[in-house]
């Protein structure tokens, strides 16, 4: 059986980073093939990645653009902010050690003649591992140790709009080496066009490569009696969305289930549960739930895979606009009307899947087809 290397970060204690790269692998392997995850050895912590190589090249590109220094601030501060319970860190490790295939390796063997030699090919995503506004442009995410002819890019994301000149020589260099390079979203396949003039496809992420039936498999569904409208916030909402979704709550008269950000001004009207909540339940949590409102990514693509109503909501944070990826996702499947910036209306419209599975079915053959040719060759 030929072996595959899908390379990525596995200690992140996000949901759609964590769920992503099992898919992935996941995928990689209903296609026949022997595939895990690999990584350097030794240099990750919880929500971090302590490389010295990366640390010493951060410092040194901050030096020469001292401009983003407030937004790696920003970043760390981010990571703080959201604190996690211990359990629900357990819960991520439990997951991730049970359940995602892992190998590391020293930093010197991570080369084309040593660890390139092992594997048959090499895949770098999905998310955003090609940022295009990073203080870091990591060789690793664009598979720069392995040898050239193994190289695949199966739908990383560049996570913004636009390629500032400090990492646009760099990023092309990278990207004009990888035989295979497939995109996430529509901005991606626009900024790779203008970039390196090559035009790239469009490609479903990772988690909808996988039927519900394998979801299924490793849920673990919540413990409520009552039905819910689960709230999954990556920035806390502001006030004014707050209002909206209460709205619809005293209107829907529904218990609130939230994670990851606290909704102070939801919880002084009604009663909110905060749970424990690692991948697995997650996914049970989507499942179940009567209606979800999220400002995540991988938060509205669990909620279309499960078929369930929902409100993808207009992250409200920093100066990075990142709609592209809910808006891509949502025209492909002609559910645009489902996103919300903080000016529109929450409604009781409910979605008709139909005509949304077809689709859905469709983007994913092409996918996973993309995906089988590229391993062939």
């Amino acid at each position: 059986m030929k072996k595959v290397a899908i390379v990525n970060r596995t200690n992140l204690k996000n949901y759609g980073s964590v769920l992503q790269v099992y898919a992935l692998c996941e995928a990689v392997g209903n296609l026949g093939y022997d595939a895990e995850i690999i990584w350097e050895q030794g240099n990750i912590s919880k929500n971090y990645d302590f490389r010295i190589r990366k640390i010493i090249s951060t410092g040194f590109k901050l030096l020469r653009h001292p401009k983003l220094i407030s937004d790696t601030f920003s970043s760390v501060k981010y990571v703080q902010q959201h604190v996690i319970s211990e359990k629900t860190i357990q819960m991520f490790d439990s997951f991730v050690n049970i359940h995602v295939k892992r190998k590391f390796y020293p930093t010197k063997l991570m080369n084309k003649h040593k660890v390139g030699q092992l594997y048959d090919k090499f895949i770098c995503g999905s998310d955003q591992v090609w940022s295009t506004t990073t203080t870091y442009v990591d060789p690793l995410m664009y598979l720069q140790f392995a040898p050239e002819d193994k190289r695949i890019a199966y739908a990383p994301s560049l996570g913004r709009n636009y390629i500032p000149d400090y990492n646009a020589r760099q990023i092309r260099r990278y990207i004009n080496q990888i035989p295979w390079v497939s995109v996430r979203e529509d901005t991606g396949k626009k900024l790779i066009k203008q970039l390196t003039g090559r035009d790239v496809p469009v490609v479903v992420d990772p988690t909808f490569l996988l039927p519900v039936s394998s979801w299924d498999r490793i849920k673990i569904d919540p413990k409520v009696d009552e039905t819910y409208i689960l709230c999954y916030f990556l920035n806390t909402p502001t006030k004014q969305t707050q209002e909206k979704i209460l709205e619809y709550i005293k209107d829907n008269n529904k218990t609130v289930i939230a994670l990851n950000s606290r909704l102070e001004f939801i919880e002084s009207k009604v009663r909110v549960e905060y749970p424990d909540c690692g991948p697995q339940e997650f996914i049970g949590y989507i499942s179940k739930a009567d209606c979800i409102f999220t400002d995540s990514y991988h938060g509205m693509l669990f909620s279309i895979i499960y078929q369930r109503q929902f409100w993808s909501i207009e992250r409200e944070y920093g100066r990075f606009d990142q709609s592209s990826r809910q808006i891509s996702v949502l025209k492909m499947l002609g559910l645009e009307e489902r996103y919300r910036r903080k000016d529109d209306l929450i409604t009781d419209q409910i979605i008709e899947y139909t005509e949304v599975e077809e689709k859905f079915n469709n983007e994913v053959q092409m996918s996973i087809q993309y995906l089988q040719t590229a391993l062939k060759k």
